[in-house]
């Protein structure tokens, strides 16, 4: 897996090598940080979930797992 604090720009990753699974958890990592919007990946344990909440700029769902 890629270290959280390792930068990645201008390479070729495989998103599922940014982030692991923790047992019972929600894991979330930023992967762009801009003023006009975020890109953040997260990894569900089962029966896990995001709760209902507001954002600034719309959501885009895309599973690679599971």
């Amino acid at each position: 897996m890629i270290k959280e604090n390792e930068v990645v720009s201008a390479k070729v990753v495989r998103l599922l090598d940014l982030i692991d699974y923790q047992s019972g958890s929600v894991v979330s990592r930023t992967i762009i940080d801009k003023e006009t919007g975020t890109v953040t990946l997260f990894a569900f344990d089962d029966g896990q979930g995001l709760s209902e909440h507001t954002a600034p700029f719309d959501a885009l769902v895309y599973t690679l797992d599971g």
